[in-house]
């Protein structure tokens, strides 16, 4: 059985404007912070070690 192919919406216009700058700002403040050193260890949050003790029991996947 065949599934429909469903259309990837795009942006065009001012839409598209907005969304380059907020993604070229993004980007730049990433940059920044690290350039800076700013950046946190993502290994240390608790919520992702508790992620990673999930994903470790093969019966979760």
């Amino acid at each position: 059985m065949a599934r429909p192919i469903k259309v990837i919406p795009t942006l065009e216009g001012e839409a598209a404007a907005t969304f380059l700058k907020i993604a070229e700002d993004a980007e730049r403040r990433y940059k920044e912070r690290k350039a800076a050193g700013k950046l946190r260890d993502i290994t240390k949050d608790p919520k992702y070690q508790g992620m990673k003790k999930l994903f470790a029991n093969p019966l979760v996947l």
